[in-house]
């Protein structure tokens, strides 16, 4: 099956292309369609997502996303491998909670994120765009990877 836009070749049994929300057909002998071009609501959709916060199991993870999306945020779930894995072992996964930049405070304060609090002699701070915790030597972000400058 394939995407008669972008023309991605697809696995049998899905109907519908996930970048181009239309059916797939058998054959790209077809002239591709023309995709629309986006209203404005759309194209504030396509702004990417980036990892917001972590989570420990994939549950915690779904009721997060739901909250978010319960307010028309958009937000998905990335499921990856963690530092810990080793070849050869069970799989260690991290799931992490993606939302465009621009939702960062609104999120943190629906799914009831704490800010970072330092301490004395802490030498760590919040990060200004997801109050996610940083050392003083990070270069970037651990949450949302923004980059700092010294």
């Amino acid at each position: 099956m394939h995407c008669p836009v972008c023309r991605d070749e697809y696995r049998p049994g899905f109907t519908r292309c996930a970048t181009c929300d239309v059916d797939l057909v058998a054959s790209l002998d077809a002239k591709p369609e023309e995709k629309p071009a986006p209203v404005l609501g759309e194209v504030a959709a396509e702004e990417a997502t980036v990892n917001f916060c972590g989570f420990l199991s994939l549950d915690e993870a779904r009721a997060a996303r739901d909250k978010v999306r319960a307010t028309s945020r958009r937000a998905e779930i990335l499921i990856c491998e963690g530092p810990e894995s080793r070849p050869g072992e069970a799989m260690q996964e991290e799931y992490w909670l993606r939302v465009p930049p621009h939702d960062f405070r609104a999120v943190a304060s629906l799914i009831g994120f704490e800010p970072h609090v330092a301490t004395e002699g802490d030498d760590s701070f919040a990060c200004s765009a997801c109050g996610a915790t940083v050392q003083a030597s990070d270069e970037r972000c651990p949450g949302c990877g923004l980059g700092f400058e010294e």
